[in-house]
Order: C-alpha cells, then structure tokens, then sequence
C-alpha cells in the first residue's frame, strides 16, 4: 500500500512540473539562465513592479484631476403632503407631492495649487518607485549569483569529501593487509576506520548543506519548489579567470607576493610570505582614482541613492502645496439643468431645460494658523528628506570602501590556498608512496589526507568568497540595476 501511495505521489509531482518544465531550461543551467529566470518569477521582484504599476496609474489619476469631469445628477422626491416646489426659472408657485431636478454639469479646474503641485509630486513618486524596483532587481541580481555559487560550492565540497574517503579507504585497505600479514595491530586498523566513519560523516554533512543551499537557490529563482531536482548547474568550476578584473589584478598579486611553486618552500620561504602578506594589508590593491570611480559610478547608477535624492524632490512639492493653501482656487463649471437649486413640479422628459455657466472662487482667509504650522512641518519633512539622501551616501561609500577591502583580502586568501593545495598534494604524494613500501605510519598518510582536504576546502571556500566579494562590490555600485 505505502508503495503505491509513492508511486501515486511521485507521478503526481511529475504531471504538475510538466508544464512547468516545458518553459524552463533547468539542465545546464548557467548563472546568465538563473538571473533571467529570476527576474521573470522571483516574487519581490514581480510585487515591485505592481508596484511601479501602481505609481504611474497615480501619476495618471493626478493628470486626470487637471482635466475636464462631466457628471449627470437627477433627484425624484415623492411625499405624503404636498410642498412647496420653487423653480427660479418660473413665476408659477406649485404645491405638489412629487418634485424633479435634472443636472448635466462639465466642471474644470483653472487654477489649484494643491492639483498643480499634486501632479509634480506623483510624477516624482512614480520614478522614485521605479527606482525602487531598479534596486529590487539589484539586490536580486546579488542573491542569485550567491545562491548559485552556493550550490556550486557545497558541489565541489562533495567531491572533495568523496575524494577524501576514497583515500582514507585506501589507507584502512593498506592497514588490513597488514594486520593479516602479522605487522599491524587491530588498535590500528581500527583508528583507520574510524577516520574513514568520520569523513563519511562529514560527507553526509555537507549533502545537508548542499541541499539546503538548492532549496535556497530556487526559493530565490521563484519557481515552484517541486523543480529542485531537475536543477543541474553549467558551471563546474569557480569561473575566476573568466573575469578580467579578478584574472588581472591576481596576476599582480601573484608577481609580487608568490614563492617557488616548482620545489617545496623553505621554513624561511614561509615567513617572507607571511611578511609580504602583512605589508600587504597596508598597500591599497585599487588606487585612489580607481576607487572614485566606484564611487562615481555608484552616485549615478545606485538606484536607492537615486531614491532617495528623488524624496528630497518629492518633499520640496510637498512644501509648495502647502505654501499653496495660502492662495485662492478658482474652477469654472456650465450647467445644462432644469431645477438645479431646488426641486421643481414638473416631471422627467418633460422639463424645459436651462444653460448656465460660472466661475467659483475659494479662499481661505483665516485658520487660527493651521497653515503656517503645516508649512513649518513640510520643511522639516524636507529637511530630514536631505539629511537622509546624505546618510544613505555616507553608507553607500563605507559599503563600497568596505566592499573593495574585502575584494582585496578575498584575493589574498585565493593565492594562499591556491598554493597551499599545491604543497599538499605533492605531500599526499609522497606520503601515498612511502605508505605503500611501508616507510611511514598510517597515521601520517592519514594526516596528509586530511591536510589536502582542509586546503582544497579552504581552496572552495576562498574561491567562492572571491566571487561573492566582487559581485557585492558591483551590487553597491549598482552597475547591474540599470
């Protein structure tokens, strides 16, 4: 029964991503794929542009109000005794149970602050919302390309700790064949087991990781969550040297802070790279000009800062419609009407109708000084509008600055563990060889294993922080929101 309630479920699942799977290329997926998935399904990025929708069809709604609006209004009155019914149109004084009015009325706004000053504000807010959704589509960019190389991190770790089991297994295989030739002992073989029981532990660890991190990935991709495993990334490998700015500025790291890579270094060799490593955490990687170049370019593309300089705009409209209310409104209206003061005796259709015009003037002369405290809030609104267009900068440049640290040190670690696998694998090597005539202990090879594990880790690790560090610097620019 539990069978095929599996099998029911599992064709289930397969007939709900069918049509799913039909628009979406999931096999091979490239990060230029996943970002264009993302931006079509993700769901913040679809609310945002409601959003932006929104906006505009207010802009809209305040463009109308400057318009023209005809309305229609009628009014029958029926009561039980009969009243006076004046029709200034007449001179007949009519007592009646039954009363009519008929209006047909174009009315247009000639002159309103609060509408004039209305439409310059909406018309801010609506780019200020499509600012929002730039920066939307930003932080969206961002996640994405974290999350996919997320995925391909935990990827390469599983191969890494397959890797690692294979050779702590060949090292419990050397270590039997030596308990049954009398030259080992079962405490030793046993500890070789229990290296090969913890790096399987190990590996089943990083299978949660990696499959936690799939779950995040397509969570940020926005599709249906039942997709998970049809998701097989391109990539195989960090993509470092695919990057112009990573592949050049490593090449000049690795000119002047790179030991001999052909021999194994020297005690000495380790501390000059270690000396060189300090020194360079003092040198400026990206010089001066370069980084006002992120600067500049965050200052014209960064859509939260641009924002932000938009609710300063926003805020000074908001003072002018209140220094506004201090002037008359004046509209003007034409009436086609029978009865449009009071209700007359005569009934629908049979009216005579009448043509009228005007012009309304309203002013407000005196209130208690309501005014005058609405105006001294408005510009404290705008000044708080420009206090925070200048924190937000304030934070965007330490972002940046922080930003382009980190890429530098991120570089630093790259080249180090990049060459720290270098050594251990040589050091595997040889520790494979001397294990298999017997020269060493097992417990050597197995701390060899280990080391070359932990370097091609910190190897993935310093890769994948690479990355992140470069796609957060071009994040706080704002270069990919555009």
């Amino acid at each position: 029964m539990c069978k095929k309630v599996g099998l029911i479920t599992f064709i289930s699942s397969v007939i709900l991503c069918a049509p799913l799977l039909a628009d979406l290329n999931l096999k091979n997926l490239s990060l230029k794929g996943a970002e264009e998935i993302a931006l079509e399904y993700n769901k913040s990025l679809l609310i945002a542009r409601e959003g932006t929708t929104q906006a505009q069809e207010r802009k809209s709604q305040a463009v109308s109000r400057w318009l023209p609006a005809i309305g229609y209004r009628a009014e029958f009155r029926d009561i039980e005794k009969k009243e006076l019914f004046f029709n200034v149109f007449s001179s007949v004084f009519d007592f009646s149970h039954q009363g009519y009015s008929s209006i047909l009325q174009l009315s247009q706004p000639i002159f309103s602050t609060d509408l004039l000053f209305g439409l310059k504000s909406k018309n801010l807010e609506a780019q200020v919302t499509s600012y929002e959704q730039a920066n939307t589509k930003n932080e969206l960019l961002l996640a994405v390309r974290d999350r996919y190389y997320e995925v391909l991190l935990y990827e390469k770790a599983l191969v890494i700790e397959r890797e690692n089991i294979d050779y702590l297994s060949y090292a419990l295989q050397q270590e039997q064949g030596r308990l049954d030739a009398g030259n080992a002992t079962p405490f030793e073989v046993n500890q070789s087991k229990v290296a090969v029981a913890n790096a399987i532990s190990t590996y089943y660890a990083t299978l949660k990781k990696l499959k936690n991190a799939r779950n995040a990935f397509i969570l940020t991709l926005g599709i249906d969550p039942l997709l998970e495993p049809e998701i097989y990334l391109e990539e195989h490998s960090m993509p470092i040297d695919s990057i112009p700015v990573l592949s050049v500025k490593l090449q000049e790291l690795n000119d002047v802070y790179d030991y001999r890579s052909d021999t194994f270094p020297t005690t000495l060799d380790f501390s000059r790279h270690i000396e060189s490593l300090e020194r360079a955490r003092k040198l400026t990687l990206f010089t001066a000009s370069e980084v006002q170049e992120y600067l500049d370019l965050a200052l014209s593309l960064r859509p939260d800062l641009l924002a932000r300089k938009l609710q300063v705009g926003v805020a000074d409209q908001n003072v002018n419609t209140k220094l506004g209310t201090y002037l008359p409104k004046i509209s003007g209206y034409v009436r086609y009407s029978y009865n449009d003061v009071d209700l007359g005796t005569r009934p629908f259709f049979k009216q005579e109708y009448d043509l009228s015009a005007g012009v309304v003037l309203s002013w407000n002369l005196f209130d208690s000084m309501l005014r005058e405290h609405e105006v001294r809030e408005a510009r404290s609104m705008r000044s708080s509008s420009r206090i925070s267009y200048d924190k937000e900068w304030q934070r965007i440049e330490v972002e940046i600055r922080n930003g382009l640290y980190q890429l530098e040190e991120a570089m630093l670690t790259y080249l180090s563990s990049t060459q720290a696998v270098f050594v251990a694998e040589q050091a595997r090597e040889q520790a494979k060889d001397k294990l298999h005539f017997g020269r060493i202990a097992p417990l050597e090879y197995r701390d060899s294993v280990n080391q070359l594990a932990q370097a091609r880790n910190q190897q993935n690790q310093a890769s994948f922080d690479l990355l992140a560090a470069y796609y957060q610097v071009r994040y706080a620019t704002g270069v990919d929101a555009k």
